[in-house]
C-alpha cells in the first residue's frame, strides 16, 4: 500500500505496530511502482523469479519502490522518482547458503576481486550473514549463480514499470530474517519520529 505523502507515512508510522506496518505495507500490497496493476505485479514477478530459479512467491519489493517513499532511517522519506531503484527481498535458504559458503571461502579468491567487493564481504562477515542478510549489489558476479541473476536483472530493466531502472536483490534465508530485517528499519524511524516529537516540545517549554 503506497502514501500520499511522507506526512502519511510518518502517521502511519506513529500509529501502527512495527510488525503490522511490515506486514501490510511490504508483504501484502501491491508495490507502487505498479500502481494498483496486480496482474502486471504478478507477471513482472514470474519473469524474474523464472531467471532467479526461486518461487515468484518468494519475491517482495522493499524501499520506496513498494510505499512510495524511502524506509532507509538515513534517507529522510526520499520520494520515489526517475531515478529510484527497485529494491527486491529474495527469500531462499538454498542461495543464501551458497553464498555464504561463498563469502566464507572468499580469501582464497581476493587476488582477482575489486577493493568495493572486498569491503562488501568483510561488512557482510561482521554484520549482515548474522541476522540471515546477504546484499548482492557490490559482488552479485562472483557469486555461482550470479551470472544467471544478472541476466534477469538486465531483462527486467527492458520490461515496464522498471525499464532503465536499476533493480537491485537481497538474499534473505527465511521470512524470519526479512521481517526482522525491516521491522528493525521501522523501529528506527519510529525512534527518530519520536525523538524529533521530544525535542519541539522542549523547544516549546523553553519558548514559554
Amino acid at each position: 500500500m503506497s502514501f500520499d505523502s511522507a506526512d502519511d507515512l510518518r502517521d502511519a508510522l506513529r500509529r501502527m505496530d512495527p510488525c503490522d506496518f511490515v506486514s501490510t505495507h511490504l508483504f501484502e500490497s501491491i508495490p507502487t511502482v505498479f500502481g494498483n496493476k496486480v496482474d502486471l505485479w504478478i507477471q513482472w514477478k514470474k519473469k524474474l523469479a523464472s531467471f532467479l530459479e526461486v518461487d515468484p512467491y518468494e519475491m517482495v519489493l522493499t524501499g520506496s519502490g513498494a510505499v512510495g517513499f524511502s524506509l532507509s532511517p538515513y534517507k529522510n522519506y526520499r520520494e520515489y522518482n526517475d531515478k529510484s531503484d527497485i529494491d527486491v527481498a529474495v527469500i531462499s535458504s538454498h542461495h543464501f547458503e551458497i553464498a555464504w559458503r561463498y563469502l566464507r571461502q572468499s580469501r582464497t579468491r581476493w587476488l582477482s576481486i575489486s577493493r568495493q567487493a572486498k569491503n562488501a564481504i568483510e561488512e557482510h562477515r561482521k554484520n549482515y550473514v548474522f541476522t540471515g542478510t546477504i546484499a548482492t549489489d557490490s559482488f552479485l558476479a562472483l557469486l555461482p549463480f550470479g551470472k544467471r541473476w544478472q541476466q534477469g536483472l538486465d531483462e527486467m530493466g527492458k520490461h515496464a514499470p522498471t525499464v532503465g531502472r536499476d533493480v537491485k536483490l537481497r538474499i534473505y534465508r527465511d521470512y524470519d530474517a526479512l521481517r526482522y530485517y525491516q521491522i528493525t528499519g521501522v523501529k528506527k524511524l519510529q525512534e527518530a519520529l519520536l525523538y524529533s516529537v521530544e525535542d519541539e516540545l522542549q523547544v516549546e517549554t523553553e519558548d514559554d
